[in-house]
């Protein structure tokens, strides 16, 4: 049953402006303004910031569950949301709730009223910071974990004050006609978040062109900039559940990590969460061996290679773009040789849809196309099955392609078509996992 807290928070989130302003202008002046007027509640906590195309989630995740371990009290703030948009800030886990958002909401409203702006002149996803920094600063929380929405430069969270960290995963095309359309381009844009007084940490194989301006911007800004060389990694296990492995370099030595993700790219993710490790350990912050033994084998990421039924297997995952289609592709082969894959996939037409199905047909026996439920960015399921169709042939590749109007018939025509041995992956779009979860399949645990 709907509470009246629950009604007047969708009402509240319906009223907040749905725009994409960061598209627009350089609005994070804006922002800086507003947390100064908020009194800095950034500077109530330690930050560690996110920027990159794909890994974000994971990386970010992986800290907080150390943290967490470690005993601190641990804010996050993440996107996209899969099911409800209140999971993009929780701390230790546990999401904002209905009244916790709309009491923080009323406190930043008088101080927007002060600066002479309405709260409609505030997006969404500007919203959702806002109220994230201050709910953080009055739950007392040690350390932040905090993800940039897009790219960087723009983004609502280069309005932070003063990183203790900030950390680039995989830079890879995305978001190409806002960004930029190369690595440079889009490195550059992501680049912008690097403060003075932090430490940046990137993967040790990072795109070179990306590598390339995080070091010039770093020396711009007169900040170290850490990279884990001499890399080694062995895996002793790995299977649908979860990953063994052992990885050193020259900052870290660790044996037999057990991690509650799979995947091959969730491993050059994990080598740069022990690289941060190592940086905030030479920092004299209190992270013991347990803490990052314990952290990592509670870790779970919703809508990354999510087990949702067993028999037949169904597996999802919210691969969105070409570098993370490949991830995925790669990890589900490795993962389940020789099995027979039927894929469903569903993409919004602002993606780069026809690299991601270059990938994804030569690894399919079926191929269900579907639309997902967003009528302004959604690409048809029978226009993504013509593409799927065109893909085969000029790849000489035969899996069936079938177009299916929704999840829930896409599913049907899914079970229908796996073999006794086979495995249904379901990907393409943050979207699909939300309309997984909202008709019964569990993505997302409810955090509550």
């Amino acid at each position: 049953m709907t509470t009246k807290i629950e009604a007047h928070y969708q009402q509240l989130l319906g009223q907040l402006n749905q725009a994409m302003l960061v598209t627009e202008a350089d609005r994070v002046p804006l922002l800086r303004r507003i947390m100064q007027h908020l009194n800095q509640p950034d500077r109530h906590f330690h930050v560690i910031h996110l920027a990159g195309t794909n890994g974000k989630g994971s990386t970010g995740a992986m800290l907080a569950s150390i943290l967490q371990a470690q005993g601190y009290q641990v804010g996050r703030f993440s996107s996209p949301a899969i099911n409800d948009a209140r999971e993009q800030l929780q701390v230790n886990g546990r999401w904002i709730t209905a009244a916790e958002f709309i009491d923080t909401y009323q406190e930043i409203v008088p101080v927007l009223t002060n600066m002479g702006l309405a709260a409609a002149e505030v997006s969404i996803f500007e919203w959702f910071f806002l109220i994230g920094m201050v709910w953080f600063r009055n739950l007392g929380v040690d350390w932040a974990v905090v993800e940039a929405g897009l790219g960087g430069q723009y983004d609502a969270t280069n309005a932070l004050a003063g990183p203790q960290v900030t950390v680039f995963t995989k830079v890879a095309l995305d978001h190409t006609a806002i960004l930029g359309p190369t690595i440079t381009a889009i490195a550059r844009n992501k680049s912008k978040i690097i403060k003075p007084k932090t430490t940046v940490v990137t993967l040790a194989n990072q795109a070179p062109a990306a590598a390339t301006v995080f070091t010039a911007e770093a020396e711009a800004q007169h900040v170290p900039l850490v990279v884990a060389k001499q890399l080694k990694v062995q895996v002793q296990q790995r299977d649908i559940t979860g990953t063994t492995v052992s990885m050193s370099s020259d900052l870290f030595d660790w044996s037999a990590l057990k991690f509650g993700l799979v995947g091959d790219y969730q491993l050059q993710n994990l080598s740069l969460v022990l690289t941060v490790v190592a940086v905030l350990q030479r920092q004299q912050v209190a992270i013991t061996t347990m803490a990052v033994r314990t952290g990592l084998q509670q870790v779970r990421l919703p809508g990354r290679l999510t087990v949702l039924q067993k028999a037949p297997l169904i597996i999802a995952d919210g691969a969105h773009n070409p570098d993370g289609m490949q991830a995925l592709v790669t990890s589900v082969q490795q993962l389940l040789p020789q099995r027979p894959l039927v894929w469903v996939v569903g993409v919004l037409k602002d993606k780069d849809y026809e690299p991601m199905l270059q990938q994804l047909v030569p690894a399919a026996t079926t191929v269900i196309t579907n639309t997902p439920a967003n009528p302004q960015r959604a690409l048809s399921a029978a226009a993504l099955a013509a593409v799927a169709q065109t893909v085969a042939d000029e790849q000489a590749v035969q899996p069936q392609i079938q177009a299916a109007s929704t999840i829930q018939s896409a599913l049907a025509l899914a079970q229908q078509a796996v073999a006794d041995n086979g495995a249904i992956i379901v990907t393409g779009s943050f979207y699909v996992m939300r309309e997984l979860q909202q008709t019964g399949w569990q993505v997302f645990s409810d955090g509550h």
